[in-house]
């Protein structure tokens, strides 16, 4: 079992909801890889001149609002492992996508390998070269930066119940724990385009008030729910901005842990842009997680000043077919911001899990209709026997060896415990015999009797609904650093779920835009003139 993913908590100032969206146009773009055609996910488009920009989301789709000051500009468009590009603003077409193509930047591979071998630097001593080298990386001042935000679920392909805003980040510097930040929230959209369905914001936490069977649930993980707000778990799991702080498992905090929980490969050279990076693959150790659960992932570090440029982590379990499914997967990446004056500030960061929830709908799931009481003395005997059965009618039949074990089976009267003698299975009845030298009759509404591992001859567990399977995702994509805001009101987040917080409205905060992702007869369409 995995520990608890989420460690440290925020908390914010109390504000009321407010909720509105605004129509602009918008310029779309995809970034492909010019060798693959594949999509390149989470490249940086930045506008040259202004400085503000988007990431593309996981399937390398972006939009740029289609703002007339832009026209003199160019885009720039980076990845980690491409040439960068750049295309003027004027030449892009506003209808339609405009598929931008990255050139693979492979060079260098042995280049460093040896330089790694002539220094004589393991992979654990870069690593921890670069955690020393945090706080002397990041901004230790004050700075603010705005961001693009949401957060949705995911079935086998669609979008669902996709939330969409706008973040100031309120940063106080590296010399302050990440729980002093203050947020606000400069827009917030529950976008209608994309199919909604009921789904609780809230994780099942054990013995937390956060603890009910319509939950959502992490297979072999827990996640803390800080009171329904996506953005807050999401920022917990930035590991970096957290490094003095417990962040998620086996990373735990950074700066202490992460070493000696992981095995690390031999460094590889990758580049991004024209700055040289090396690329260390990790894998947690066997004897921490045990056999059925791996975790993987790498980090990018700048070799002259060990900057941190990139963590990717993942977790997966083996399941009963000896398949892979994978719990969560995090990735955070970080890079030069001028505006700042800082070798590392957050580009975006994303996280996703798989949860689970009852089915609702399922009303067929296995369960008992009704139980009776049989006393040997009868209900008006003066001297009842301390012999009863109680027989427990199912709806469906009972699986015979689970059901005669006595050990899933659990009786009190009172505070008493009382003895199970007998246990008869017959089909869809089940009879139990029990003794209790003491009982009386008017005790029977003190009786309890709970059924442990039940199960019907299908295998079903007793009381358990079929199970609904889906992708949470949370995505904060940077968009300007160090730009000022005036504001009309001025309210922070709180921790409640987002829609329930209110907005802090700034005359000039129309530069920044929501990155809403392609519907698929977007998709469809876009493919088909491709």
């Amino acid at each position: 079992m995995i520990k608890h993913l989420i460690f440290i908590g925020l908390l914010f100032s109390v504000s009321h909801p407010v909720i509105y969206c605004q129509q602009l146009d918008y310029i779309r773009g995809k970034v492909i890889d010019s060798k693959t055609s594949e999509p390149v996910p989470y490249a940086t488009v930045r506008l040259k001149n202004s400085q503000v920009g988007v990431i593309s989301n996981a399937e390398g789709d972006f939009r740029i609002l289609n703002n007339p000051g832009f026209q003199s500009d160019s885009l720039i468009v980076s990845s980690i492992g491409f040439h960068r590009l750049s295309v003027a603003f004027s030449v892009l077409k506003t209808s339609g996508m405009n598929n931008l193509k990255l050139v693979p930047n492979i060079y260098g591979l042995n280049e460093v390998r040896i330089t790694a071998r002539k220094r004589r630097l393991s992979p654990e001593i870069i690593i921890a070269r670069a955690l020393k080298n945090i706080k002397k990386n990041n901004p230790d001042i004050p700075f603010s930066y705005v961001s693009y935000y949401r957060d949705y679920q995911k079935d086998s392909s669609n979008y669902l119940n996709l939330n969409e805003a706008i973040i100031q980040t309120l940063d106080k510097g590296f010399a302050y724990a990440s729980d002093s930040n203050r947020y606000r929230l400069l827009n917030f959209k529950k976008n209608m385009d994309f199919t909604r369905i009921s789904i609780t914001p809230y994780y099942d936490l054990p013995e937390t008030d956060h603890s009910d069977v319509w939950f959502k649930r992490i297979p072999h993980a827990m996640v803390g729910d800080q009171y329904g707000n996506e953005l807050f778990i999401l920022l917990v799991h930035d590991a970096i901005r957290n490094f003095d702080k417990r962040s998620f498992s086996f990373v735990d905090t950074l700066t202490q842990n992460f070493i000696r929980n992981h095995r690390f490969s031999s460094p590889m050279g990758i580049y991004d842009g024209s700055t040289l990076l090396y690329k260390i693959d990790f894998t947690a150790k066997r004897q921490i997680t045990g056999d059925s659960i791996q975790l993987k992932g790498a980090i990018f570090i700048q070799p002259d000043d060990y900057s941190i440029h990139k963590l990717e982590y993942s977790a997966s379990f083996s399941n009963s077919e000896k398949k892979n499914k994978e719990i969560f997967n995090i990735e955070t990446e970080y890079g030069r911001e001028p505006a700042v004056n800082s070798r590392m500030c957050l580009k975006y960061i994303s996280f996703n899990n798989t949860f689970t929830i009852p089915d609702a709908s399922d009303n067929n799931f296995f369960k008992i209709v009704k139980v009776e009481w049989r006393h040997a003395g009868g209900p008006y005997a003066d001297y009842p026997s301390p012999d009863m059965t109680i027989i427990a009618y199912f709806n469906r039949k009972i699986d015979p060896v689970s059901g005669r074990r006595m050990e899933n089976y659990d009786m009190t009267i009172g505070k008493r415990k009382a003895k199970i003698t007998r246990i008869k299975v017959d089909g869809p009845n089940l009879y139990i015999t029990v003794r209790d030298d003491k009982f009386k009759l008017k005790e029977l509404d003190s009786t309890r009797l709970s059924y442990g591992n039940l199960k019907d001859i299908n295998g079903n567990i007793l009381n358990k609904r079929r199970e609904l399977e889906f992708r949470q995702f949370r995505e904060l994509f940077v968009q300007e650093y160090n730009k000022p805001l005036e504001f009309q009101n001025n309210c922070f987040i709180q921790s409640l779920p987002l829609e329930q917080n209110c907005i802090s409205i700034s005359d000039n905060s129309g530069r920044f835009w929501m990155n809403t992702p392609l519907k698929a007869e977007e998709k469809q369409q876009d493919s088909q003139n491709h």
